[in-house]
C-alpha cells in the first residue's frame, strides 16, 4: 500500500502545474534566511463539499489527522524552498505564513490563498489559487490519505514559488 501511495505521490508532483496567482510581491532585503511561522487555516474551507465543522462531524477522524495534513503542507515547503529559509512552528518568528483553505476536494485536492506577514500584520506577499498542480481524475486511498499526499504537493509548490520570490542576497 505504502508503494501504491508513493508511486501517486510521484505522478501527482509529476503532474503538469497550474499557475499561481502571485498578487503581492513586497519583500524587505533583511528577510534573507528567516524562519517563518506557518498557520493554516480551515475555517472557511469547503471540504468534500462540507463546512470544517460538517466535515469533522462526517469524518471522526479529521481533528486527529488535521495536524498531519499541516505537517505535510510544511514539510513540502520546506522542501521547496530550499535551505536558505525555514519554515516551521515558530511562534516567535518575525514572519509568518498564513495559509487560507479555500477548497479540499474528495480527492484531496487543496486549492488555497498564502500571505506572508509580520509581527505587525504588514503583508509582503501573496499568492492566491495556489495548488500542487493538475488535479487527477481519480486518486486511491481515503480521503484523508489523500489530503495528506495534496498537503505535501502543495506545500512543496508553495516552497518553489517563495524560493523563486525572496530575496537571495
Amino acid at each position: 500500500m505504502k508503494k501504491k501511495v508513493l508511486i501517486m505521490l510521484f505522478m501527482v508532483i509529476a503532474a503538469s502545474s497550474y499557475a499561481q496567482n502571485v498578487t503581492k510581491n513586497n519583500f524587505p532585503k533583511n528577510m534573507k534566511g528567516a524562519r517563518m511561522n506557518l498557520k493554516m487555516d480551515f475555517s472557511d474551507a469547503l471540504i468534500c463539499g462540507m463546512s470544517e465543522e460538517e466535515f469533522s462531524n462526517y469524518e471522526k477522524d479529521w481533528e486527529e489527522d488535521k495536524p498531519t495534513i499541516v505537517r505535510n503542507f510544511r514539510s513540502g515547503a520546506n522542501v521547496g524552498i530550499g535551505k536558505s529559509y525555514k519554515i516551521g512552528d515558530y511562534r516567535d518568528a518575525k514572519y509568518t505564513i498564513v495559509i487560507k483553505v479555500n477548497t479540499i476536494t474528495d480527492d484531496g485536492y487543496i486549492i488555497c490563498d498564502a500571505d506572508i506577514i509580520d509581527s505587525s500584520g504588514n503583508v509582503y506577499f501573496t499568492v492566491e489559487e495556489l495548488t500542487g498542480g493538475k488535479e487527477p481524475p481519480f486518486m486511491i486511498g481515503t480521503k484523508l490519505a489523500r489530503m495528506k499526499i495534496w498537503a505535501t504537493v502543495t506545500g512543496k509548490k508553495l516552497g518553489s514559488i517563495l524560493k523563486s520570490e525572496l530575496p537571495n542576497k
